[in-house]
């Protein structure tokens, strides 16, 4: 293939995991993983690209890069900037509304605030970096519940357990698949995990464009390294502050199930199925039985 055929390929190559509503925007940097080593063109000739050969091709605010003998589009960075598409009307519809519960449960929310700086020394809100619609990054805006300063090496050895081995791994309690008795939980912290009141500030990241309402749950980067190539499909859309798992069974399923689950709401994705999932969430943080 010839580099001006090889722009061709690309540029009319339809990313395999993006729906009609994530397509690249012209200020994107277009990515496809390559190989370490660029392949360079002979002078006054032109470029062959054997199979197993890597070419960047700049063009103007993107980036064509060739993995063995295919081609494919998939989303991106650009330095200082997460790029997030152009937003859908259901996107608009999702902002708008999670601005609204944002308005009304302000009161609330303040008040939450104030009683987690009060109780636990270090900041109200607690920001982490997290992966989302094909693995762009953002962070996420969550009520702190654990200590200022930890470590998070048991909580690691944990997940990557539940991931890598063939065995059962509980979280200290029989079918509880989430550390149970954490000691870097604080004194309120608990409370807002088991009522989820800890994920509300993550209505903002919904209005930002960044999560949906509905979606897979958004994970941390060194945990999506463990991921078997299967849950790849994940990323496909946005995550979202609830989710197929959580309405099905939360802290009793390991980490495999909750995988799974997240690639069957990718496959079933629609607005119907979204409502009833949200329904379902009302019940579900209120069951003790499931909730850590």
């Amino acid at each position: 293939m010839t580099a001006p055929q090889a722009v061709d390929a690309a540029l009319n190559t339809t990313p395999p995991l993006a729906s009609s509503s994530d397509q690249a925007t012209d200020d994107a940097t277009v990515v496809i993983s390559s190989l370490p080593q660029p392949a360079t063109a002979p002078i006054g000739g032109e470029l062959e690209i054997p199979d197993d050969a890597t070419v960047e091709i700049p063009m103007p605010q993107r980036v064509l890069r060739k993995v063995g003998s295919g081609w494919g589009l998939i989303q991106g960075h650009r330095e200082g900037r997460s790029l997030i598409p152009k937003r859908s009307l259901r996107q608009l519809a999702e902002g708008l509304v999670a601005l609204a519960i944002l308005a009304m449960l302000s009161p609330v929310l303040l008040v939450v605030a104030l009683a987690v700086k009060w109780t636990s020394e270090g900041p109200m809100l607690f920001r982490q970096e997290r992966l989302g619609l094909h693995r762009s990054t953002f962070k996420i805006i969550k009520f702190r519940t654990m200590s200022n300063k930890n470590s998070d090496a048991q909580h690691r050895e944990f997940v990557k357990k539940m991931l890598t081995s063939d065995d059962d791994v509980d979280g200290g309690e029989q079918g509880v698949y989430k550390l149970v008795n954490d000691p870097r939980i604080t004194p309120i912290g608990g409370f807002l995990r088991r009522t989820s009141i800890d994920e509300l500030p993550q209505l903002w990241n919904v209005v930002r464009g960044e999560m949906s309402l509905v979606g897979p749950r958004p994970v941390l980067a060194w945990e999506a390294d463990l991921f078997p190539p299967e849950a790849e499909r994940r990323f496909a859309c946005r995550p979202g502050m609830t989710g197929l798992w959580q309405v099905s069974g939360r802290s009793t399923l390991d980490f495999k199930a909750a995988l799974e689950l997240d690639v069957t709401y990718v496959e079933k994705k629609s607005v119907w199925y979204d409502i009833s999932i949200l329904w379902r969430t009302v019940g579900v943080v209120f069951n003790r039985s499931v909730a850590r």
